[in-house]
């Protein structure tokens, strides 16, 4: 069946059978419900089933011009997908070796720890392949809305599998899951949490009796809190058990090296431009961005990655953000 526009085409009867089919492969192949595939096409769920079926007494045409443009737009989805260049899940940097040596001394003693430092130094890349490896490993990320003690008790609390709703049983309830597993809670992006949620990170750390370690991840400020308020009551527990503070505002040399080799890139030119972009605010983060979309532009002209695409991709990036 050649590609047609769907909201201005009449479908005939097999074309429509076609359809069907096709949208059946697919649930098939992806797991989708009948109700899954009426919301994703924008199709009302009873009309969707009838249709399905066979059995729909409307226009049939119209609802399989729906489905159609639904289907065509995972196929483009896909072919897009596959011009996207990987990026590598975890290179071992320097930094990204500290941050691991950091994690690993709280879970294993268990302790308190902080990694702090600037946007984009692989801080919570290390998390994530530390949590992949070992077990019992729980990383939860906050955000704004999760600064409060009990914004931040639920995300430990879905990322622990817990149920529990009353507000008031969340923290025993937690306590109760971690208590002598031998594991580690690290919270990313704690810079967030307000003093109060800092301390009931703290109550959960100290009531499972040294059977799970705690880590605090973050930018700057989280440090800089923690550093200033240290003597103060509201944060004296707390910062009294912080057994390893690992500190850094930006990636080291050899860390940018290091995901430049991972790229397979050996220009010169090209690293000599890509340590300039990891220099900058968002630093290896945004160098990775850029050669993503370095990668797609020079896919798109069919051509070899060079420092002419680098360099389109990165004034692109650059005024996306500004």
């Amino acid at each position: 069946m050649n590609k047609m526009v769907a909201t201005d085409t009449t479908f005939t009867a097999e074309e429509i059978e076609e359809i069907r089919a096709k949208c059946a492969g697919v649930m098939d192949a992806e797991g989708y419900t009948q109700a899954d595939v009426a919301r994703l096409a924008g199709v009302a769920y009873g009309t969707f089933t009838g249709w399905f079926k066979g059995t729909y007494a409307g226009n049939n045409s119209k609802v399989a011009g729906e489905v159609h443009i639904w289907l065509s737009g995972i196929t483009e989805k896909k072919q897009a997908s596959s011009r996207i260049p990987r990026v590598p899940e975890y290179v071992e940097t320097p930094s990204t070796i500290e941050f691991m040596s950091a994690l690993q001394y709280a879970h294993v003693l268990p302790e308190i720890a902080i990694i702090a430092g600037g946007a984009g130094i692989s801080k919570t890349t290390a998390c994530e392949q530390y949590a992949r490896t070992n077990r019992n490993v729980w990383l939860a990320t906050m955000d704004p809305s999760s600064k409060g003690t009990h914004g931040m008790l639920l995300e430990l609390a879905e990322i622990l599998g817990i149920t529990e709703k009353s507000p008031t049983k969340l923290s025993k309830a937690i306590v109760r899951r971690v208590d002598g597993t031998n594991g580690l809670i690290i919270i990313d992006e704690a810079q967030h949490l307000t003093t109060e949620a800092l301390d009931q990170a703290r109550s959960i750390y100290d009531r499972a009796r040294g059977t799970v370690g705690l880590v605090l991840v973050g930018n700057e400020t989280v440090y800089a809190q923690l550093e200033g308020n240290g003597r103060k009551a509201g944060f004296a527990q707390l910062f009294s058990r912080i057994g390893v503070r690992c500190t850094q505002s930006i990636p080291r040399a050899e860390d940018m090296c290091a995901l430049i080799a991972a790229w397979g890139i050996t220009e010169k030119e090209e690293i000599r431009y890509l340590k300039a972009i990891a220099r900058k605010p968002g630093a290896l983060r945004g160098m990775t961005k850029c050669l993503q979309l370095a990668s797609l532009l020079a896919n798109g002209e069919g051509a070899p990655r060079s420092i002419k695409h680098i360099k389109m991709a990165w004034e692109k990036h650059s005024s996306s953000a500004a």
